[in-house]
């Protein structure tokens, strides 16, 4: 296991490698209770952590960060930290952000808190593994649950296989729990189990400590990161193993990761809920906090237990405290859901996706353009917010000429003219663009990342998606995926002859029809490639209207 991974994910990798990290600030804009003392991107080394509010770069908690220049790491079925791609990111997501010297993200950890069986669902939560998971309908109480895979609670079921992002918390009773912010439906043959809680009963002798009502094996080949830091009750850890929970309640871990900013020190920027508080001191999803700057006096004097909230502050490294010099409550400023880039699978203006997300525009107030502007290749700028859904209600939408330089965009198309050059690899991409047919240059980025295939497999003739940097002559891509189905036009209408696509995870499968991204889609007798459809695989979809029917023309597994 990479030991690199394992630092970012708990933010200490300025500790282990030197690097001179510096965390910058660029976006957001909210204001906060401040001691005057300086915050993020006042200098030093630092690191982001906290859940993510949109894109077009990626946007944590309000602030932004560019998506561009970061290395992508998540968990799969080996391993608990792998490279990616930047799309892995989804709406609701906890990340770890590590930046390099000039402020730009250097590495991007996506943090799950649990992956298991679906247990005791209820009308406001459920559990995973022994761990309560609470569902957030209040924008004041901290990032609305968003659903990825699942139309919403209602497409919940006991023993569905769900991974859940979310801020920690801890009850009056001591009992841990997370109030999710993001829910995903895996395939039922999920062999993943994690957990995140804080460590009881550790008996150092036996090799075990409990997590609620999980025992947790330590065996020889387990990793504890970071090194150099012990095991303790009272410790916020996550623990990940490729193997179910047994039938006595027990998992051997393959990894442990214990956390912790011991040892780090310059800004934090770090999000979650308020436990713990004593006068002005509280922990934050495991992180301890002293806010007793005098500048932050009444904020920390309205704050409760539970509470989500956003610090930025500077590392004490021998404690890992985090000294806060400035605190936002969702209580008083809601982040809300920002998407800029591109549209793609658009099928009408209630239904299309913008960087992977799908929105509904149908009540939109549009600042720039109007509803029949949107298309697919066409540039937006949309505020709105998340209602325990899969989709993103748009509250206001400004559809722009063209794509700003420097903005994000997310095209769909084929590849031809592949080159390898002095500058790096390029090719000509062809796609669909406000109806029309367009081309563009494209140069992979040094930091490019490949799903569904191999940089050899960038051939003439694939269709890809790419999501890049948008130039004035060429677009440079930082992530590449090969689709199996040809881009659909997506130029609006309800004509059998215009077909549209979308990709997502399905949902609600029963044998002649299926859910994706809020669509029912009629199988219409088309064999799937690439495997066996089913609930919780991800799918490319192409597919024409009639009579008011989505009927699937090409059904590809990804």
């Amino acid at each position: 296991m990479n030991r690199l991974r394992f630092i970012v994910r708990f933010a200490l990798l300025a500790v282990v490698l030197g690097l001179d990290l510096l965390l910058a600030s660029c976006g957001g804009g909210a204001s906060v209770a401040s001691s005057g003392s300086g915050g993020v991107g006042t200098g030093g080394t630092g690191v982001s952590m906290g859940t993510v509010t949109g894109f077009g770069s990626v946007v944590v908690d309000g602030t932004a960060y560019s998506s561009a220049t970061p290395n992508y790491y998540d968990s799969t079925d080996q391993s608990e930290s792998a490279p990616t791609t930047a799309t892995s990111v989804e709406l609701g997501a906890q990340l770890s952000i590590a930046l390099d010297a000039q402020g730009n993200p250097s590495t991007v950890t996506i943090n799950p808190e649990l992956a298991g069986a679906v247990v005791g669902l209820g009308s406001s939560g459920f559990s995973v593994n022994g761990v309560p998971v609470r569902i957030n309908s209040n924008a004041s109480a901290g990032p609305v649950t968003y659903y990825s895979g699942i139309p919403g609670l209602s497409g919940l079921a006991d023993g569905m296989q769900v991974e859940v992002h979310g801020a920690v918390g801890v009850d009056a009773n001591g009992q841990t729990y997370i109030q999710a912010t993001l829910i995903k439906q895996l395939p039922a043959s999920n062999p993943v189990t994690r957990i995140t809680g804080v460590v009881s009963g550790l008996d150092v002798a036996a090799g075990t400590f409990r997590i609620d009502k999980t025992t947790i094996r330590l065996g020889t080949a387990t990793s504890v990161s970071p090194a150099g830091l012990t095991l303790a009750d009272g410790q916020v850890v996550n623990v990940w193993t490729n193997a179910p929970v047994g039938t006595d309640g027990s998992i051997t871990a393959q990894f442990v990761g214990i956390r912790s900013l011991q040892g780090m020190s310059g800004s934090v920027q770090a999000g979650g809920l308020v436990a713990s508080l004593q006068g002005s001191q509280f922990r934050l999803s495991g992180i301890p906090v002293d806010a007793a700057a005098p500048g932050l006096t009444s904020t920390v004097a309205g704050l409760v237990d539970g509470e989500y909230i956003v610090v930025q502050g500077q590392v004490d490294a021998s404690t890992g405290t985090v000294v806060a010099t400035a605190i936002r409550a969702y209580a008083a400023q809601p982040a809300q859901v920002e998407l800029k880039g591109t549209v793609t699978g658009f099928v009408n203006p209630g239904n299309f996706l913008v960087r992977g997300v799908p929105v509904d525009a149908s009540q939109a107030q549009f600042l720039e353009g109007s509803a029949t502007s949107l298309a697919n290749g066409v540039y937006v700028d949309i505020v709105g917010s998340v209602g325990n859904t899969n989709v993103v209600s748009a509250a206001t939408v400004a559809v722009q000429s063209s794509a700003p330089d420097g903005g994000t965009v997310d095209y769909e198309g084929t590849v031809s003219g592949v080159a390898t050059t002095s500058s790096g690899t390029q090719f000509t991409l062809t796609y669909s663009e406000d109806g029309r047919t367009s081309t563009a240059q494209v140069v992979l980025a040094p930091n490019v990342a490949f799903s569904g295939g191999t940089a050899t497999q960038l051939t003439n003739g694939q269709t890809v998606e790419i999501e890049a940097v948008n130039g004035t002559t060429v677009l440079t891509a930082y992530s590449v995926t090969f689709l199996k189905a040809a881009a659909a036009s997506g130029s609006g209408g309800t004509d059998s002859s215009v077909t549209s696509d979308t990709s997502g995870i399905v949902y609600g499968y029963n044998g002649t029809s299926f859910g994706v991204n809020g669509i029912t889609i009629q199988v219409n007798g088309v064999q799937p490639s690439g495997g066996t459809l089913a609930d919780g695989v991800k799918v490319e979809v192409t597919f024409v209207q009639s009579g008011g029917v989505n009927l699937a023309q090409e059904i590809s597994l990804d």
